[in-house]
């Protein structure tokens, strides 16, 4: 594409175009005494252990930054100036990655470019023109961009060789080694990461994904069974949480190793049974806010945010061996505990007190904290609702639909009619046959300063309040 540019690409001549070295992990040379060994023979010996290396690579390890790699927009230093002065270019700094297809990507040395010029050559790119905000005002260009790394292979050295013609008995010359090296990309445009469903199971049972809901907002089954193990393992006693954390890992590692499968859609190609197909980028860093501002017929930065908080990143066996050393089982997720809940609690959803409200008279309101409710729980037979009458006491009001709105984690109760007495009691229950759950699937634990409550045995929350004044 056009709106593409290569910052850096360290030694090597002759560049090898979009062409791969040979990858074979599964095929290696047979020799034999007296065997007559030619260029495809030696190709195969050097693709069975090249391909060995970048299929586990790709497998085990996966692609993201090792060390280095900084993006900066450099300022110009002028101590005489209160404002921020840039120097025009993108700093890349040396460092290392790997790709999606197990391969090294080393940049020897810093690699900048002048995004004036950069925006030059490509402004009339479809691409760059589409993420494009011209300020009326100022004049001023304005766009986002991301940095990626490639991985880039040149013929270097050029030695004597034999014409392959036999009707010439002239020599020419070849070359005689490969140069893995990289090209530094700047595309327009924020990098737009794909929804990575790899090891979704295992994700779920730490908190750091969200349970997934079908059309009808009932959470999926294979995720039920995650939520549901979960439970199992903050209900347990201490002295049982390793050993449950690590049967439920096991389990569900299993369950998406078998969910895993080669990317299909590159065909037959050498990279069939890899992870991922060519070209294989790593984001390195997307540019926020890029700000073009023109004087004297030249484009000039003024403006600009680097994030590169989104690349992907490696970490080495011993940091991770180390870090394992804080928690031996998952925690609750961030945001399904309530700061006050006593110690032992399962982690059930509780509903503050002071959030109940009487919206009209046949609307009650109240706010749900701790773990989000699972929507097919918070139906009418989880909920009681009466007034109290001076002549016939205690009167059932009708229930006409209970709904949970998942954006601000708040429970409605809509009454058919207006509560016969003044006084209302407002139960919803945590135990029983038909008990609130958690998105955990923990009953609810009752109220905030309700006690513990364990995930099998919650707490009702019970709340009285009056409709309008009087006695």
């Amino acid at each position: 594409m056009s709106a593409e540019a290569i910052v850096n690409q360290t030694s090597g001549s002759a560049g090898l175009a979009n062409q791969i070295l040979p990858v074979d992990p599964f095929r290696s040379l047979y020799v034999h005494f007296g065997m007559l060994l030619g260029v495809d023979d030696f190709q195969t010996l050097d693709a069975y252990h090249r391909g060995k290396m970048w299929y586990h690579n790709a497998w085990l390890h996966g692609e993201g930054v090792v060390w280095g790699l900084d993006v900066v927009l450099p300022h110009i230093d002028d101590p005489e100036s209160d404002e921020i002065e840039f120097s025009g270019e993108i700093k890349v700094s040396a460092g290392l990655a790997m790709d999606g297809v197990g391969r090294e990507l080393l940049l020897e040395h810093a690699a900048c470019l002048n995004l004036a010029a950069w925006y030059a050559a490509n402004q009339d790119d479809v691409e760059l023109q589409q993420v494009i905000e011209i300020d009326e005002e100022s004049g001023d260009i304005i766009f986002d961009a991301h940095v990626t790394l490639e991985f880039q292979a040149c013929l270097s050295r050029q030695v004597p060789a034999l014409s392959e013609s036999c009707d010439a008995s002239s020599t020419s010359t070849a070359y005689s080694r490969v140069v893995e090296t990289v090209k530094v990309i700047l595309r327009p445009g924020e990098y737009q990461s794909p929804h990575n469903t790899d090891y979704y199971r295992l994700n779920l049972l730490f908190g750091l994904a969200q349970p997934r809901e079908d059309e009808d907002g009932a959470i999926l089954e294979s995720d039920a069974d995650v939520l549901a193990a979960k439970a199992e393992i903050l209900a347990a006693d201490e002295n049982d949480k390793a050993a449950l954390c690590q049967k439920w890992f096991t389990h569900f590692a299993v369950l998406d190793g078998i969910t895993l499968k080669p990317d299909t859609t590159i065909g037959t190609t050498q990279f069939a049974s890899f992870p991922q197909h060519t070209p294989a980028k790593v984001l390195l860093a997307n540019l926020k806010g890029l700000r073009l501002h023109k004087q004297d017929d030249e484009w000039q930065l003024i403006a600009g945010d680097v994030d590169p908080f989104v690349r992907p990143y490696l970490l080495p066996t011993s940091a991770i061996q180390n870090l394992l050393c804080g928690a031996i089982h998952p925690d609750a997720e961030i945001g399904e505990s309530t700061p006050d809940a006593p110690s032992g609690d399962a982690g059930g959803p509780r509903i503050d007190a002071e959030s109940v409200t009487m919206q009209g008279t046949e609307l009650i309101k109240m706010k749900v904290v701790g773990s989000p409710l699972m929507k097919a729980s918070a139906d009418a037979k989880g909920i009681t609702v009466s007034a109290f009458d001076t002549r016939d006491g205690w009167v059932s009001c009708d229930i006409k639909q209970v709904t949970y709105d998942t954006s601000d984690n708040s429970l409605h109760v809509e009454l058919r009619d207006a509560p016969a007495g003044v006084l209302v009691r407002l139960i919803v229950k945590g135990t029983g046959e038909t008990p609130i759950l958690g998105r955990n699937r923990i009953p609810l634990a009752g109220g905030v300063d309700s006690p513990a409550g364990t995930a099998y045995q919650g707490n009702d929350f019970i709340y009285m309040f009056k409709t309008r004044s009087g006695s």
